[in-house]
């Protein structure tokens, strides 16, 4: 089996990958280690609007289930604070139709993909790239791996991969439940819910939600369990099914020669809220611009890949690595306390004009602003309301 480029992957990531290299008119092959394209799936869906608009999507897909105004976060003691929106920010897609768009677009294009071809192993030599697996072997001028966050290719290539220690177990399951609101997700902080992270519901429509939770120290399945019992009264008649979440923020570096690492696999998913699809999917479409360039000028490194979705988004990543920090030091205590002074008014203004849930680093920079908003109103509340604390 030969190919000019060889994608290891056929998530989001190499899909997308795989589609600007074909573009150019390069010979791309897909490897896929799975029988089907989407499956299994192990994401909670959730992308912002603007976000699927910049993967080349529409609001209006077919694989989108339900957009969303705004959020509600509980604190650890059940305070309630809402983030709402005049219009849709946000959207929850069924990820194996979106998955299945995306290798028809790339089909379209001329890539060639290739199921239940496990790549076991990789090497970058100088002029060309050797990948191979059960299935034989295969030479190529350049690769991008985009195997997701379990890659042994990453090591392979000499490159660090990503910290464990910030990855995090989750368990989800889809639920038909009450009490839903489907122009909102929730939110659910505190140690006794979800230690380290948080449990989210994400409605879908019609009385159905996904419901999830990633956690350190405790099994996910457990706290699943119990967090859908206190919040809906539901027992679960099957068995959740498991993932994880990254919170570790990007790889030192994500290229060797002529292989470029994206998505999960590089690290590159959001840390405040383990989301990965938008962000890795950038990395993903400026990597295949980056070995077009490299093929057409006949240069041997994809260093300016590194280049590029570092100077496109690394402040980002640096802004949501900063919040993360502020979050996991958080005591539950001091979190029943920021949503208690929070202005719901003032957050859902700027959710509107500031917020970017993909390109955090705005919030960051308007946070001074909504700080100073909320003393003020602070200053208007009767003393009382903070004599719990």
């Amino acid at each position: 089996m030969e190919a000019e480029v060889a994608v290891v992957g056929a998530g989001p990531t190499g899909l997308l990958a795989a589609r600007e290299v074909a573009k150019a008119g390069f010979d791309v092959a897909v490897l896929e280690e799975h029988e089907q394209v989407g499956v299994p799936v192990h994401c909670a869906g959730l992308l912002s609007l603007r976000g699927l608009e910049m993967l080349g999507f529409r609001r209006d897909e077919d694989f989108v289930l339900n957009t969303f105004r705004g959020a509600i976060f509980y604190s650890p003691s059940g305070l309630r604070l809402c983030i709402e929106a005049r219009k849709p920010l946000a959207c929850v897609v069924d990820r194996k139709a979106l998955d299945v768009k995306l290798a028809t677009r790339a089909g379209a294009e001329g890539v060639r993909l290739s199921l239940g071809k496990q790549v076991r192993y990789i090497l970058a030599e100088e002029d060309r790239v050797l990948l191979g697996g059960p299935w034989g072997s295969m030479s190529c001028l350049a690769s991008v791996v985009a195997e997701g966050f379990k890659s042994r290719l990453v090591r392979m290539l000499g490159l660090r991969t990503i910290n464990w220690r910030a990855v995090l177990p989750a368990s989800q399951v889809e639920v038909t439940a009450r009490d839903l609101d489907d122009d909102f997700v929730e939110v659910h902080l505190g140690s006794r819910v979800a230690p380290g992270f948080f449990a989210w519901v994400i409605p879908l429509g019609d009385g159905r939600a996904r419901v999830g939770l990633a956690c350190r120290e405790l099994d996910p399945r457990k706290a699943l369990r119990a967090f859908l019992k206190r919040r809906f009264g539901l027992r679960l008649d099957r068995a959740p099914y498991s993932g994880s979440v990254l919170k570790c923020g990007p790889i030192p570096k994500t290229y060797s020669g002529m292989v470029a690492v994206v998505g999960d696999a590089a690290g590159q998913a959001k840390p405040t809220t383990g989301g990965g699809v938008v962000l890795g999917g950038i990395c993903a479409i400026l990597a295949g611009r980056a070995v077009v360039k490299a093929l057409e000028e006949g240069r041997r490194s994809l260093a300016s890949y590194e280049l590029a979705w570092r100077r496109a988004l690394w402040s980002d990543f640096k802004a949501m690595l900063v919040l993360r920090k502020m979050l996991d030091a958080m005591p539950d205590r001091l979190l029943d306390k920021a949503i208690l002074m929070a202005d719901e008014a003032a957050l859902s203004s700027m959710a509107e004009e500031k917020l970017d849930m993909d390109r955090q680093s705005t919030f960051l920079l308007a946070l001074p602003k909504y700080l100073f908003t909320c003393l003020l109103g602070l200053a208007r509340r009767a003393p009382s309301s903070l004599k719990r604390f």
